[in-house]
């Protein structure tokens, strides 16, 4: 009986160390076990690939294979391929070898493998990405439920050529998780006769976040009106759950709704339904992605918007919007809610460009070809300073909070400097063209990713 828990990524070594570490460290962060040769043993093994053999034919739930111009160049990978391929046969696994296309090699540099169905990371990682979790997770590979540190694992495990980390200094690296240190401390589920009674009452309660689940309705607020001034009656909840808010982050047991899990869910929609409206009631602007909106300034000639920050004990203070050619770019964010392994909101940066400093252009594939233009010339740096600068802009210039009202007397505070990490290592970022260009998902449309791959391809 077998216990196939993990993947692992098979590559040419030294020549793909660089991109399997990264694909290595996104796979754990997403909660997957992974391996690979640069973590799998660590050395004075007695038999290397007795030991592999082992892990590749017991453990090893997919075996993900990085295909470059070097890969079959390499006698281990040659051997890794074949064994992998009689383990799926023999063990009648589906779909255990997953090729990734990371160059311009062809898709028949193997016998067998141009009937395979390779996932391209050659034109853009972040679509290759989305693509290969996808398989992962329509094929059932389990997650892991304890966190992990992807940053730690990386640097942990790389002894490849010098790639920026630098062990002669230390370095404070700033997150993209802005922590919720304050949210009320009760949560009230109002529970309706059916779906269409939450519906009208929810109607009449637009003052403060709230949202519907089924027959429920889910707020901060500690009372509802009840008044259909439509109808001109009153609709009494059947009941009212009152759960304290501390219980998602404490396990407890139990078949009565809310269960943990559930609370857990529900907690963590109300809390964006709650960002989502304070951004909304701002005097920001959104565009909409795949699965949610970007939120971003307008650009005023004569008034911009501009954030205050402090970065190595010297003040900042910078724009969030500007000129591209004769239009405007825009940095904007979009988000989600965090519960561990910290309870924050988790932001993604973007790009988007306006013609009048305000309307996004309605061309994606323009939109995206604008965004890696002007990525090209933004560094770790510049992406870690407008985050900065746009949160700066939304906090309270006294208190350096961002306050979040969602009842009567009740807020959400949200810091305004991401979480720190510090770290016994330092990162000096390359500054040649092959640097990864800044990656984000303004779009997760796979038509268009895989529209985008054609243009690429017939270029």
């Amino acid at each position: 009986m077998t216990n196939r828990d993990t993947v692992f990524i098979g590559h040419a070594t030294p020549e793909d160390n660089e991109f399997t570490l990264w694909l290595q460290s996104k796979l754990i962060g997403e909660g997957y076990n992974c391996e690979c040769d640069l973590s799998f043993l660590l050395g004075g093994e007695a038999d290397y690939w007795k030991n592999l053999q082992d892990f590749l034919e017991t453990q090893t739930i997919k075996y993900i294979l990085v295909v470059s111009n070097d890969t079959f160049e390499k006698d281990g990978v040659l051997d890794e391929w074949e064994h992998c391929r009689s383990i799926e046969r023999q063990y009648k696994l589906k779909d255990f070898i997953i090729p990734i296309k990371i160059d311009d090699s062809p898709f028949n540099s193997r016998i067998g493998l141009n009937r395979r169905n390779l996932v391209v990371f050659e034109n853009n990682w972040a679509t290759g990405l989305k693509r290969l979790l996808k398989k992962l997770k329509n094929d059932k590979v389990p997650i892991n439920s304890e966190t992990t540190s992807p940053l730690a694992n990386w640097y942990d495990n790389v002894y490849t050529n010098w790639s920026g980390v630098e062990k002669k200094f230390k370095d404070t690296f700033f997150s993209n998780w802005v922590k919720i240190p304050k949210i009320p401390a009760t949560i009230y589920f109002y529970k309706f006769t059916n779906e269409e009674q939450a519906r009208e009452v929810l109607k009449n309660n637009m003052v403060y976040p709230a949202y519907r689940h089924g027959n429920l309705i889910i707020s901060f607020q500690t009372s509802l009106n009840y008044y259909l001034t439509d109808n001109g009656f009153e609709i009494e909840p059947s009941e009212i759950i009152v759960k304290n808010t501390e219980d998602a982050f404490n396990w407890y047991e139990g078949d009565e709704f809310p269960t943990y899990h559930d609370f857990r869910r529900l907690l963590v929609r109300l809390i964006n339904n709650c960002f989502e409206m304070y951004l909304k009631g701002t005097d920001l602007l959104s565009y909409d992605l795949s699965n949610s909106k970007c939120y971003f300034f307008e650009h005023k000639v004569d008034e911009r918007t501009k954030g205050t920050f402090i970065v190595g004990n010297k003040k900042h203070k910078i724009g969030v919007t500007g000129k591209f050619y004769d239009d405007f770019w825009h940095y904007g964010i979009s988000f989600k809610t965090l519960l561990n392994p910290e309870f924050c909101i988790s932001i993604k940066n973007h790009i988007i460009f306006t013609e009048d400093g305000k309307k996004a252009w309605n061309d994606n594939k323009r939109m995206h070809s604008a965004r890696r233009k002007k990525g090209k010339t933004m560094y770790n740096k510049e992406w870690r300073n407008l985050l900065l600068a746009f949160l700066s802009a939304l906090a309270d210039t006294e208190s350096s909070t961002i306050s979040v009202r969602v009842a009567e007397s009740e807020t959400i505070e949200l810091s305004s400097t991401p979480i720190l990490f510090h770290a016994n290592f330092g990162y000096i970022e390359p500054n040649d063209d092959k640097r990864l260009i800044p990656i984000d998902t303004y779009l997760d449309d796979e038509e268009y990713y895989e529209e985008l791959d054609n243009a690429t391809d017939d270029a």
